[in-house]
């Protein structure tokens, strides 16, 4: 029987006297534990984190998943305070409290998990971290990070701010990172380069196979079009307060932006993308991976 342990992340940079550790539950000893790094928990088969993955997690992950580890992370954090209402009384005989702790979270993880065990349904809360994931997704938010300082260098520069050579720095940055993305795509996404031909891109495009893997990364519902067009909030919300419940991956989204912008702009169309253009591009992709037998739980599945 495998080892199943639940955590409530938690950011600590630095190990130091104050900094916070990661909280676990082990339903099969029923004990709480805590630690500073994952890598400690190399004793447990299958590891379940919250929606919180830290920068400085991703080595350790990388590591986990390398030797053979089960990780998944929790996919609906939007739903945490419903999921506390309906638990607090199994919370409160557990913890002796109600309210928001470390380890009341990490022991709610673990009645997630329990419940949707019983409703076949498991998929639904956690997702796996694949070797896709660990390897790619740490360089797609250091490039988005580099992208969005270039933008504010360059908005200072707009209104006369001396800015000197940060600018060209930065582009640098980010054309570097971008091409780092593209050669571990290439060679860790099955069908990548097969995919980019189909939709009209040869290996100069980097824009748009940074967004094409970024894209291949963040969407987990490659086989579904209208899961995928929910998934990256290409709808239009309707009722009261609907802009607030509209719920989507705005780093799926920046990405097929990326993706949809360079095809335009190599089909001769220089403007920005529309919502009509953006669905036919996730169409392009996801008829392209179906036809390749592809079709599935997203990148590296």
């Amino acid at each position: 029987m495998s080892r199943k342990i639940f955590i409530d992340t938690k950011w600590n940079p630095k190990k130091h006297e104050n900094s916070k550790k990661h909280a676990c539950y082990d339903p099969e000893k029923d004990v709480f534990i805590e630690f500073d790094s994952l890598i400690e928990l190399k004793d447990y088969d299958e590891i379940y984190l919250d929606s919180s993955i830290f920068p400085n997690m991703w080595r350790q992950l990388r590591e986990l998943v390398s030797n053979g580890k089960s990780v998944y992370y929790f996919t609906k954090p939007w739903k945490w305070r419903e999921i506390s209402e309906r638990f607090k009384e199994d919370l409160k005989t557990r913890t002796g409290r109600v309210s928001k702790s470390d380890d009341g979270d990490a022991y709610l993880l673990w009645k997630v998990y329990e419940l949707s065990l019983v409703k076949n349904n498991t998929h639904r809360y956690f997702r796996l971290l694949t070797i896709v994931d660990v390897e790619l997704r740490p360089l797609l938010m250091e490039e988005e990070m580099f992208y969005r300082n270039l933008q504010r260098i360059r908005n200072a520069s707009i209104v006369d701010v001396d800015v000197g050579s940060d600018v060209k720095i930065l582009e640098k940055m980010v054309e570097d990172v971008r091409r780092e993305i593209v050669n571990k795509a290439t060679k860790l996404i099955p069908g990548f380069t097969d995919i980019a031909k189909n939709l009209g891109l040869d290996r100069n495009d980097i824009n748009g196979l940074t967004g094409l893997a970024g894209e291949l990364v963040y969407n987990k519902s490659t086989s579904s079009y209208s899961s995928s067009v929910r998934f990256h909030g290409l709808y239009k919300a309707k009722g009261y307060d609907a802009r607030r419940m509209k719920k989507y991956s705005d780093k799926a989204q920046r990405y097929l932006m990326m993706l949809t912008n360079a095809i335009l702009w190599k089909n001769g169309e220089q403007r920005l993308p529309r919502y009509k253009d953006l669905r036919k591009v996730l169409w392009m992709v996801i008829k392209a991976r179906k036809q390749m037998g592809l079709a599935g739980d997203g990148a590296g599945a």
